[in-house]
């Protein structure tokens, strides 16, 4: 009697190759994967924090202006100005503004340069209110920009409008009690290099 292979007897069951791992292992292989992703990222932060302090010193250089060269009687005739500012002195303030040319005063009727200094004084002296008022008390200036130009008879247009001598247009940042800025605009002249400045023209704004 002849025996028959069944179709379930030929396929023989293969072996299993992937054994299944625990599940204990298999949690410590991520976890330790995880420690290494995140340790590789470390050095990547740090590199981003040195990189944006970096970008941060370089940037306030840039901002840095350079010193301002200012021409030492130019410089002490500021710290005078602006240490009348600061003490209120407003009598200095009144004794340097305001400049009137020998021209124009000997065009001045008799007895009138007087009334011309009374004007002067009460100018400056609103000035001064209206500006304490607007920004406070002052508290240092730094200088921001400073050009000369000389005026010689031969400009003769040029010396009927604005006067002889040394022209030296001043552009300051001062700080004042309220925390707000101003642009200081000053317009000093003065009749030869041994003469003492004199502020022929100032401009007091809040930069933009």
């Amino acid at each position: 009697m002849t025996s028959r292979v069944t179709g379930q007897q030929r396929r023989r069951k293969r072996p299993t190759l992937n054994a299944q791992r625990p599940m204990s292992e298999i949690k410590g292989q991520r976890s330790e994967t995880r420690k290494q992703t995140a340790l590789s990222k470390r050095p990547n932060i740090a590199t981003f924090f040195v990189l944006v302090v970096v970008l941060l010193v370089a940037c306030n250089k840039g901002n840095e202006r350079p010193p301002v060269s200012v021409p030492a009687d130019c410089q002490q005739f500021l710290n005078k100005y602006f240490d009348a500012w600061k003490s209120k002195d407003v009598a200095t303030l009144q004794a340097v503004s305001y400049y009137l040319s020998p021209q124009d005063r000997a065009k001045l009727p008799e007895g009138s340069l007087e009334l011309w200094r009374q004007g002067k004084n009460k100018l400056v002296l609103q000035n001064f209110e209206r500006v304490t008022k607007d920004f406070g008390d002052l508290e240092g200036y730094e200088v921001m920009r400073v050009k000369s130009t000389t005026i010689s008879p031969q400009d003769q247009p040029a010396a009927n409008m604005m006067g002889l001598g040394i022209h030296t247009e001043v552009l300051c940042k001062a700080k004042f009690s309220r925390k707000r800025d101003a642009h200081v605009w000053l317009h000093l002249i003065k009749e030869t290099e041994s003469s003492p400045y004199v502020v022929a023209a100032w401009k007091f704004e809040a930069p933009p």
